[in-house]
């Protein structure tokens, strides 16, 4: 049963991996689409082509390849030196304006942000846990141990101040370092009152218990706005992280690159705490994939949009000498990276932390 649930676990990851894949790549298809931009190919998967059909309608050629993992789509005209079908003129990249020519870079990052907000509303819909007012562990030896408190004890008022919530017994108790205060608590329910002395550490108020947790259920309304809300709140996070990336804050061995092995082995440790888990851990990554293909290097888009904006400056387009040393570089850079990733996946496998 054990082996089993692993490879469930597997195929959950490559699902995951698969779905922030194609909404990347279908972000970079919307977008040439609604340019009226040319999608020469759109398939789901690498590998040998094993279904296909031809949309007579736009010429696009969709399918299927032989191992479902990601996608790809060719779009007519990235390349400046690629010969063009006729009657195809007005449907190339590279004669587009250059609003359209950026939206289409950027439409992947879009359509994975898009993702991590409907997956963490997903997530949230499915009822988190948060804090109550009630105990649920005390610290031995700490002032709530030593006064007489008991687990199930639920805090309704400190010093005659009414309390609803985690958050507000929280801020309450910290605000009264070193001080005696009066906590009243429903017990076997009667109401009682308890005098502490709180101590004191680092000038806030410590009783040393910790809450009992619910999982509770939100409306769409709330669901929506903090989904909203996190997505940006973790995408703050990830900037800050580049940032200390580069200036060499954060030491190596916590930022090291992880190879395609790595990826999915990462993916199956977070299907293993369970679906809900799960659905998070895939629109975090989401969010750091979109963030991630904007860093200045080529093949990623953040490369492309390098070239894009010094010919709308130069207003000519860059050599392709040039844009092949760029690439060159940029190639060697991942590929490097990637194999010193796969080193690290092999001798030293990232472990994720539970979540």
């Amino acid at each position: 049963m054990g082996n089993f649930n692993i490879v469930i676990q597997y195929i959950f990851a490559i699902i995951g991996f698969s779905l922030i894949v194609l909404a990347h790549e279908l972000g970079h298809f919307t977008f040439a689409k609604i340019s009226k931009i040319h999608v020469i190919e759109f398939f789901i998967g690498f590998g040998p082509k094993i279904l296909k059909f031809k949309s007579k309608k736009s010429g696009t050629l969709y399918g299927l390849s032989a191992f479902p993992f990601g996608g790809y789509n060719k779009i007519l005209g990235q390349d400046r030196e690629e010969k063009i079908p006729e009657g195809y003129g007005d449907k190339v990249f590279f004669k587009k304006p250059f609003y359209k020519k950026f939206l289409v870079i950027i439409g992947g990052g879009i359509f994975n942000i898009i993702l991590a907000i409907i997956l963490i509303a997903i997530y949230l819909s499915m009822g988190v846990f948060s804090p109550t007012n009630i105990i649920n562990y005390i610290e031995p030896k700490s002032p709530a141990d030593t006064n007489g408190f008991l687990i199930g004890d639920k805090v309704v008022a400190i010093n005659n101040e009414k309390i609803d919530s985690w958050e507000k017994f929280s801020s309450l108790t910290k605000s009264y370092p070193g001080q005696i205060v009066t906590y009243n608590v429903i017990r076997a329910e009667k109401e009682i009152s308890i005098e502490v002395k709180l101590l004191n550490v680092n000038n806030e108020g410590f009783l040393g218990i910790s809450p009992q947790l619910v999982k509770a259920k939100m409306g769409f309304g709330q669901i929506m706005r903090e989904s909203f809300k996190m997505t940006w709140d973790v995408s703050i996070s990830y900037f800050k992280l580049f940032g200390m990336l580069f200036t060499g804050k954060i030491p190596f061995s916590e930022a090291r690159p992880v190879s395609p092995i790595g990826v999915i082995s990462i993916f199956q440790q977070s299907a293993s705490m369970g679906f809900q888990n799960f659905v998070l851990f895939v629109a975090l990554v989401s969010l750091l994939l979109a963030y991630g293909n904007f860093l200045p290097i080529l093949p990623v888009d953040g490369g492309h949009l390098v070239i894009l904006i010094i010919e709308a400056i130069k207003r000519k387009p860059v050599s392709k000498k040039a844009v092949q040393i760029y690439g060159t570089a940029g190639m060697v850079l991942v590929v490097s990276l990637l194999m010193i990733g796969l080193v690290f996946d092999i001798i030293s496998p990232f472990k994720l932390p539970k979540m």
